[in-house]
This record gives C-alpha cells, sequence and structure tokens, in this order.
C-alpha cells in the first residue's frame, strides 16, 4: 500500500483471529495481546510458475527483496478475503476472487495475524502491473526453482518461513527435501489433544498435543500430522516452529514436529517424546 497523510485503520483482534472492540491506527503502538490482519497472496500460474514481486529499495524492512506474494494489512471492515483481493489487485493488477485459503498465522515477532491465500491464474504473464512505492520489478520463477529462490539469501526470510511447507507440499511430491522445513512457522490444528486416546488403538495415550495443519497434503492424500512438543497441557491450536521431520521408512507419510519459539530440543529428546507411538515404525528423525 502507498503511504499516505490519511489516517489508516485497522479492527484489532485476539490471537485467534476472533474480533475485538476498538480500533488500531497505523505506526502507532499496538497494545499487548492485541493484534491485526495481513493478507498474503501467492500467484501461481496455471504452467505451475509462481509469481515472484521485488519490494521497492525504498521500504523500511526488507528494502529490495523478494518475496512470491502480494499482500498488506487489512483495513478496518474488511474481512481477511476482502483485503487480499483489493491488495492482490492494487500490487499487480490482477482480478482474482476465488483465492484459496492455505494458512493462518499468529506472528510472534509482530502483531499480525498472517492469513495466506493462493491464486491460479491463467493470465498473460507480461502484464503485471507495479505498484509504486510497493514494488519495482517481477519475474515468474519456475516450479522446479522455487524451494532454491525462496531460501536465497535475497529472499524475505521471515516470509520464507511462513510459505515454505505449503510451497513444499506442492512442488515436492516425494517429500524428499526435508531441510528446507526446519524453522518454518505453521498452525497446528489439534485434534489429538495431551492425555486423549488414539481413535483406533486404546492402548496409545497421547503424551503430546498431537493435530494437522490445514492446507499441507501429505503423501498419504490426508493433511499433514505434526506433534507439538515443549507444552504442557491439552491444547486446541498452537503455532510455532518445525524442529524435526519424523521420516517413516516404512510408511508413505512423515510427521513434523512443532516446537514454540526458541526452544531446543536434542534428537534424543524428541525420539523420547514420540516414543509412545513411533515405536511401532521404522523412523529417522531429521533436524
Amino acid at each position: 500500500m502507498n503511504c499516505s497523510e490519511t489516517v489508516e485503520l485497522w479492527d484489532a483482534y485476539d490471537c485467534n483471529a476472533n474480533k475485538l472492540d476498538g480500533k488500531l491506527i497505523r505506526g502507532e503502538k499496538i497494545p499487548d495481546g492485541m493484534y491485526h490482519l495481513v493478507a498474503e497472496i501467492i500467484v501461481r500460474h496455471k504452467d505451475g510458475s509462481f509469481l515472484a514481486m521485488q519490494r521497492d529499495f525504498s521500504k523500511k524492512h526488507y528494502g529490495g527483496f523478494w518475496e512470491i506474494s502480494a499482500g498488506g494489512a487489512v483495513k478496518k471492515g474488511e474481512t481477511a478475503l476482502e483485503g487480499a483481493v483489493r491488495e492482490l489487485f492494487e500490487e499487480t493488477g490482477l482480478v482474482c476472487k476465488s483465492l484459496e485459503k492455505i494458512y493462518r498465522i499468529c506472528g510472534k515477532k509482530y502483531p499480525c495475524i498472517y492469513f495466506g491465500y493462493i491464486c491460479t491464474v491463467d493470465c498473460d504473464k507480461n502484464r503485471i502491473k507495479l505498484q509504486e512505492g510497493e514494488t519495482v520489478a517481477y519475474r515468474w520463477v519456475k516450479s522446479e526453482d522455487i524451494i532454491r529462490f525462496l531460501t536465497d539469501k535475497n529472499y524475505v526470510t521471515i516470509h520464507a518461513e511462513r510459505v515454505l511447507p505449503y510451497i513444499h507440499s506442492l512442488v515436492d511430491k516425494s517429500g524428499s527435501n526435508f531441510d528446507c522445513l526446519i524453522g518454518c512457522t505453521v498452525n497446528v490444528k489439534v485434534d489429538r489433544p495431551l492425555g486423549s486416546v488414539h481413535p483406533k488403538h486404546s492402548d496409545i495415550v497421547y503424551k503430546l498435543n498431537y493435530g494437522y495443519i490445514e492446507g499441507i497434503i501429505a503423501p498419504d492424500g490426508e493433511e499433514q500430522d505434526a506433534y507439538i512438543v515443549g507444552v504442557d497441557t491439552p491444547l486446541e491450536e498452537f503455532t510455532g516452529k518445525i524442529i524435526a521431520i519424523i521420516h517413516r521408512k516404512n510408511d508413505i507419510e512423515n510427521k513434523w514436529v512443532v516446537a514454540p519459539e526458541n526452544k531446543d530440543f536434542s534428537k534424543a529428546e524428541i525420539e523420547r517424546l514420540i516414543h509412545f507411538q513411533e515405536q511401532y515404525f521404522d523412523t529417522e528423525i531429521i533436524t
């Protein structure tokens, strides 16, 4: 969005994206426990390539760096989807209302709730319109090059941490490129909380919160499963960092291990924590 002298207002939300009373003003300190919405839209062409945008060099944060998304703050009175449609048009000239939500992540470094969408287009790839003050260049990145592009030193690191798991599930069907996932931020929906019993095997009691990541489809055709370590109470939802991949050598799917920010676990600690279920599989822990 272009800077202007008019005051930009945002709605206030809690970390679970529930709207709160009051309003937030761009540029002013956001009270603790309050967040504003940010829409991020990944554009993928029908040929499989991704639209990458270079940020204006004058921007305060990550000037000149690249992102594979349009996006920005959702204005007061807008839904996340309405903000995404508007931001996409403002920054690229593309009109796309059939956006698929792929993530919702409550930020830790900044008081933002990031709503990620993906949009598949069949447009003239030379007709992207840049927004003055926001972007200075664009390019289309081939599917086979996108992981390398996202992990390049000239890419916005904190954005890569959010989008890499979702891009990985789109382009690496073998699930073999694990290294790029470590350190990424994901939101886990907990359907088997700490202390619950396995729905099919009554002898398995969950010693960790366990759930799935919406929008990420694993090789078994279901949403990606994840263990949550470092939290000792039952949860319904959790945002954290991927710290390990549990590679099941005798199964079609792998499991991810997610932990709170700045909490580290050794392979031995992870192995002990997940033993209650992984003892039935031949596994390798990748960190």
